[in-house]
């Protein structure tokens, strides 16, 4: 049975309404008071996404394990699930966090919570019971989505629902309107948290205007504008690797969604050899990851077992790409040929900034790209050789952060990245380091402070560093320097134990160095971690 959009459900469907929604003029106007470039024509609301997409609705559009979901059964089951958590209470403005991994109920309940108008909050299903309850103390939703079974119950007595249990009104098959709940493009559509320098994650607000000038950049970019497309383009299939509690997750499923294409989730957490599975069987054409997934699939034992051949686009993004990961990425899937891409964004940023594949990087150490559409970039404060901090101003900047009144951009709309980077004479941008203290583990940002902060309430801590050390995998692991307290006595073992209760596990430090000797610091005091890296024992 079909869902219906009421309202004016027809007219927004149709190639008209699509039409009139997606363009590529790029004018000058004001964001919060600065001036930045923006789309004349662009949709006002995250919902009008899920109405562009119905006219693929015959198509199938989510395949997970024995499940396929066509575009019509998953406005249905939006449609129901977007009643049932009415009946619960959610209404226009309201948050509800959604804590829980990629599946076919995670992303139909997001859709729902667009259509009634709430703002979804973004969970790390990864979170630590500790990092769990201060987003929780920040967000205050007024319900929460998890996939946590009871002995991790949630704190506060949070009122809350399990993905689960959505599985009746999912399945149904009773004819149901889709109805949408009209919004500002200036309501908060999504807040996700960002791994900044501080000891605590921050609520990044994203508005509606945010997050679709994020996705129309991209769409533009690649040449996929729902303005752009014919009724009978072909879609594309796209592997989904990356968490939907992330924006590269999000952005993916937008992309597919919108330009009639399929999405393919693993069961579980990422295992090489189902995402090899799922290629061969789905015909997966698209994938996106983060470099160490990428590794672990091209070097896999049974590659050679599977047919890969369908695979045309590798997008890496997360962390530095290897030059030799590269070309064994267009060794293993011949078809990339120059589609093996980078792209460099900045959550606060609200996604995307800058985007480059084939010739554009290829033998260009540290490039990621052009800046896309829309997006302004410049260099601040450069040296003798270009390098500075990199800042943008773009529409896809976010709002603020929940409970702070410290202000993402400055006067005149720059967001400072914490990247070092340069302009080269062609316009590319080139990432050759980060000011910001932060270790980028397998695609995961890890605030380097964070777990000093948690390390030194361990009682036989005095000090702690902690550095990123190279990984063939991981791209980075964590490594903590940790200085004992005269007359104490601890082992690596008991430290992990202590972090393994107030961090997530991808942050727990698997590299240790115990001395009794001071850390090195400056003149100021303050530890040069540097030094630590380079005096860092190799037999540790």
């Amino acid at each position: 049975m079909m869902a219906t959009a009421e309202r004016t459900a027809t007219a927004c469907v149709g190639a008209h309404g699509v039409q009139a929604r997606w363009g590529t003029r790029i004018e000058p106007g004001w964001i919060d008071g600065h001036p930045c470039l923006q789309y004349a024509d662009r949709p006002r609301a995250l919902s009008e996404l899920l109405l562009d997409a119905q006219r693929w609705s015959s198509r199938e559009f989510i395949v997970q394990g024995a499940r396929r979901f066509t575009g019509e059964r998953h406005a249905l089951a939006v449609a129901h699930v977007a009643a049932a958590l009415q009946r619960r209470g959610v209404r226009r403005g309201q948050r509800v966090m959604m804590l829980g991994f990629n599946h076919i109920e995670w992303l139909v309940a997001f859709w729902a919570l667009q259509c009634l108008g709430a703002t979804v909050v973004l969970g790390n299903a990864w979170w630590s019971d500790e990092e769990t309850a201060h987003a929780i103390r920040v967000a205050q939703p007024s319900l929460v989505l998890t996939d946590r079974e009871g002995e991790r119950a949630l704190p506060f007595e949070t009122p809350c629902c399990r993905f689960a249990d959505l599985r009746q009104a999912i399945e149904s098959d009773e004819a149901l309107a889709l109805q949408i709940e009209p919004v500002d493009e200036e309501d908060v559509a999504l807040v996700l948290f960002s791994s900044g320098t501080t000891d605590q994650a921050k609520g990044v607000a994203m508005t509606h205007r945010c997050v679709i000038a994020n996705i129309q950049n991209l769409m533009r970019l690649t040449g996929r504008l729902p303005s752009e497309l014919p009724d009978k383009h072909p879609g594309t299939v796209s592997l989904v690797s990356m968490p939907l509690f992330h924006l590269a997750g999000i952005q993916v499923s937008f992309m597919t969604m919108l330009s009639g294409g399929k999405l393919v989730f693993l069961e579980g957490r990422f295992d090489a050899l189902q995402a090899l599975e799922l290629i061969h069987r789905e015909r997966v054409r698209t994938w996106g990851a983060v470099p160490t997934m990428v590794s672990r699939v091209v070097q896999h034992e049974r590659f050679g077992e599977f047919d890969t051949s369908s695979v045309s686009s590798v997008q890496m993004g997360g962390a530095a790409i290897p030059p030799d990961l590269r070309m064994e990425v267009q060794r293993c899937f011949p078809a990339t040929k120059k589609r093996v891409g980078s792209m460099y964004g900045l959550t606060e940023a609200g996604g995307v900034l800058a985007a480059g594949s084939g010739e554009d990087i290829e033998g260009r150490s540290g490039c990621v790209g052009r800046p896309l559409p829309c997006v302004e970039i410049r260099i601040d404060k450069p040296d003798a050789e270009g390098v500075g901090e990199i800042a943008a101003r773009t529409p896809t900047a976010t709002s603020g952060y929940l409970g702070d009144t410290t202000p993402i951009s400055d006067w005149d709309g720059w967001v400072f990245s914490g990247d070092l980077g340069r302009l080269d004479e062609d316009g590319r941008l080139y990432v050759v380091g980060r000011s910001k203290d932060m270790i980028i583990r397998g695609g995961e940002n890890i605030s380097s402070l964070h777990v000093e902060n948690c390390l030194r309430t361990h009682p036989a801590v005095l000090d702690a560093a902690v550095v990123p050390l190279p990984h063939a995998d991981l791209g980075e692991e964590v490594g903590a320097a940790v200085v004992c307290r005269p007359g104490e006595t601890t082992s690596i073992d008991d430290l992990r134990a202590h972090a393994l209760k107030h961090l997530a596990r991808f942050q727990v430090p698997s590299r240790w160095w115990l001395t009794e000797k001071p850390l090195p610091t400056n003149a100021s005091g303050k530890v040069v971690k540097r030094e630590v890296l380079a005096r860092w024992p190799h037999s540790i």
